[in-house]
Parts: C-alpha cells; sequence; structure tokens
C-alpha cells in the first residue's frame, strides 16, 4: 500500500486539473453554480478526488502504524541488551529417562 503513494497522489493532482478545467468549459458556456455542480463529469472529477483523499488517509495511517512499530521494536531492543540475560535450563537427563521409563511402562499396561 505503502508503494501506491505517489500513483495516489498524481491521481489526485490530475482529477483536480480535470475538475479546474472543467469548471471553467462550464463557467464559459454561462451554467450557474448549481448547474454545475450537477454536472456529471464535475461530480465524477470530485469522487475521483474524494477516493484518492481516502486512499492518502489510510496510507498516513499505515506510515504511523509502521513507525510506532519501529519505535517499540527499538526499546525492547534497548531494554534486553540492559537487562541481564536469562539463564537457560537445561532439562535433567535422570528426570527425562524416568519420564520415558514411565511412559514406556503406561504402554505395556495398555496391551
Amino acid at each position: 500500500m505503502l508503494r501506491k503513494k505517489p500513483y495516489t497522489e498524481e491521481h489526485e493532482t490530475v482529477a483536480t486539473k480535470h475538475l479546474a478545467a472543467r469548471v471553467e468549459t462550464l463557467k464559459s458556456k454561462g451554467m450557474t453554480e448549481t448547474q454545475i455542480q450537477r454536472d456529471t463529469k464535475v461530480r465524477h472529477f470530485k469522487g475521483k478526488i474524494r477516493q484518492a483523499k481516502h486512499q492518502l488517509a489510510g496510507i498516513v495511517e499505515l506510515e504511523k502504524l509502521i513507525a510506532r512499530k519501529a519505535e517499540i521494536k527499538a526499546e525492547k531492543l534497548a531494554a534486553q541488551k540492559t537487562s541481564q540475560p536469562q539463564k537457560q535450563h537445561a532439562p535433567d537427563p535422570a528426570k527425562k529417562k524416568a519420564k520415558k521409563e514411565k511412559k514406556i511402562a503406561a504402554a505395556k499396561a495398555d496391551e
């Protein structure tokens, strides 16, 4: 979605230019403001502008979210470096062997 930002901005500027040109054309023909606002092409260009603005707002929200996630990730990395590394508990071989024997005994009892 972030890759679409320049294209969406371009669509908005193009639609704005077309809208301005259409309004000028209709004004030169002597149409009133209400007639201009009801013109189908004018409504079409306004819709395109609205759509592009909505998409850009979504892109801005996504950029904010990505920036916030990057901040959180940096904070977590900094917190890990300052804290003591946690000790890894190695499994006790005696307990592991006892557990395995218990499973084997249970399997034999079921048979």
